[in-house]
């Protein structure tokens, strides 16, 4: 399954249902459905909250959804500030460096926090993603000019 454009509410309702619908076709467990859906809405309402749109007003965001025998695949890309890829590029960088006893500390840590950032987030989007990913996540960005860049990430989940 493959979305490419905006991701505001409808199209997150959207892109969740076809996807849960694909995933049972698939011959996949409910509960396998439900994990997906959930680590698709975190993904894409992350593009909705923090993605940016170029000067035309688009965002270029997209998610592909695909399966093997042992996993299934979610890769999403997105524009961001250019401005912003650094810190972005630290934090998934630690992530993937713990592990699972230390991510499941780490998320009640944040979720005892109350810090939030200035769009709203407090911080456990990519942590509940990495907590159910089978492989550190997977990621990259890609300059387009001064002020924008593209974000791909890619996240395997059990299937």
């Amino acid at each position: 399954m493959a979305y490419h454009g905006t991701f505001d509410e409808a199209g997150i309702d959207s892109v969740v249902h076809l996807s849960e619908g694909v995933i049972l076709q698939a011959g996949s467990k409910r509960r396998v459905m439900k994990r997906i859906g959930s680590i698709l809405i975190e993904l894409l309402q992350n593009v909705n909250l923090h993605g940016t749109r170029n000067q035309d007003g688009n965002s270029d965001s997209f998610v592909v959804l695909s399966a093997t025998e042992e996993a299934y695949t979610i890769q999403i890309g997105n524009m961001l500030l250019s401005s912003d890829v650094s810190m972005l590029d630290y934090k998934l960088t630690e992530l993937n460096k713990l592990d699972e006893k230390e991510l499941r500390k780490l998320y009640i840590e944040t979720l005892c926090n109350e810090n939030f950032s200035y769009k709203g987030g407090a911080g456990l989007g990519f942590l509940t993603v990495a907590k159910k990913a089978i492989q550190p996540l997977n990621f990259y960005f890609e300059s387009l000019d001064e002020t924008f860049s593209y974000f791909i990430l890619e996240v395997k989940l059990e299937r």
